[in-house]
């Protein structure tokens, strides 16, 4: 079966194939500068070249398939969305409240800001647009949106839609800006798990949102990255198709799920939070099949960033461990894998050097603004 995106790159071959086929029949049969025709091909003979030549422009790997070794097999297609960086910390931000250390008094006496971890989805035709997390941040983020892709005249209408991970107060606090206080939108479509919209439909403020109709909540299923249950998709907007996955994190109102965002040419990997890669046997491999960009949890870097804490009591997978498990995949593909919501304290959100250090193992630190067409 061919999906409308491998349907437009068969038909990109075959208007291709028909074009080499008309410069070929016009070499065949130009006339020379003699005036006389010379060896003129038989009408058997012409229609074995013309069979020939569209079968070989429609089937043989374009040059791009090539230089991906041709693993997948899949038709090269134009992109149609982009993915944005809005914000890459975690969910307090920089500066955080509470925080009396050097990157927090500094970030305070420079004016320095660093958002919760948030994407922003894009149709390049429509300029239709997603958000992946409401963060308390969400008005910032939603303006630097617009910037970026030109957009205005949305007042009751800030976005098409948001993608919700889990309760936790960087990844859904934001929701009540849609509110009638202050954007009051009307049924802006959010989506998450079952769990998750339970909790907002039974638990003030958020059920006012829904109450009032100013958010519709859609109910995803996601799968597992044990392979015991598979996903259903879902498009949040026309040919955008989203996969939601289950990881372990601390589920107190919620659970916690993962999102692959498929393109027709690429697919990103949205993974904020997780407790740990070695829950089980197969879960980062899961989460990495198929994605060619990957935004995994960077909260810390090799957990001592947390001095009077537990830090069990907030566990996440340390920088240095995800590097460590994911060596080979930063030497033979170097960007696939980025870090996104690092916690204030953590260096490599402050220390250049060591972003530079951890740019060269081929795991570079999202940064706010960078874009992946997909």
């Amino acid at each position: 079966m061919l999906y409308p995106a491998e349907l437009r790159g068969l038909m990109r071959r075959m208007i291709i194939g028909i074009a080499v086929v008309s410069r070929s029949w016009e070499q065949g049969f130009r006339r020379p500068r003699d005036g006389r025709f010379s060896g003129r091909l038989g009408y058997a003979q012409r229609m074995h070249l013309l069979l020939a030549i569209v079968l070989t422009a429609v089937f043989l790997p374009s040059q791009s398939e090539q230089a991906d070794g041709g693993a997948t097999g899949s038709v090269v297609v134009a992109p149609e969305f982009e993915v944005i960086v809005l914000g890459r910390a975690q969910d307090g931000g920089l500066p955080h409240l509470g925080c009396e250390r050097s990157c927090c008094i500094n970030a305070r006496k420079s004016g320095r800001l660093e958002t919760p971890a948030c994407l922003g989805v894009r149709n390049l035709e429509t300029g239709r647009m997603l958000l992946l997390e409401a963060t308390p941040r969400i008005e910032t983020q939603v303006a630097l949106l617009h910037e970026l892709t030109g957009a205005s005249g949305r007042p009751r209408a800030p976005v098409d839609g948001i993608l919700l991970t889990h309760a936790h107060i960087g990844h859904y606090a934001g929701l009540i800006q849609l509110g009638r206080e202050v954007a009051s939108t009307k049924s802006t479509p959010v989506w998450a798990t079952p769990r998750f919209c339970g909790f907002l439909r039974t638990n003030g403020p958020w059920s006012q949102l829904v109450e009032l109709d100013q958010i519709d909540l859609n109910e995803i299923t996601p799968g597992t990255t044990d392979g015991v249950k598979k996903p259903v998709a879902f498009e949040p907007l026309p040919g955008l198709r989203v996969e939601a996955f289950r990881v372990p994190h601390r589920d107190e109102f919620s659970d916690t799920v993962a999102y692959k965002l498929h393109g027709p040419s690429k697919t990103v990997l949205f993974c904020p939070d997780v407790d740990r890669w070695d829950a089980h046997e197969g879960l980062l491999d899961t989460l990495l099949e198929g994605v060619d960009v990957a935004y995994v949890d960077a909260t810390f870097y090799d957990g001592r960033e947390l001095p009077g804490r537990n830090i069990l009591e907030v566990p996440h997978p340390p920088m240095i461990r995800t590097m460590e498990l994911l060596e080979a995949v930063g030497r033979e593909t170097p960007g696939r894998v980025r870090f996104i919501h690092l916690n204030h304290t953590n260096p490599a959100l402050n220390d250049l050097d060591l972003q530079d250090e951890i740019r060269g193992r081929g795991f570079p630190v999202a940064e706010v603004g960078e874009r992946i067409a997909i």
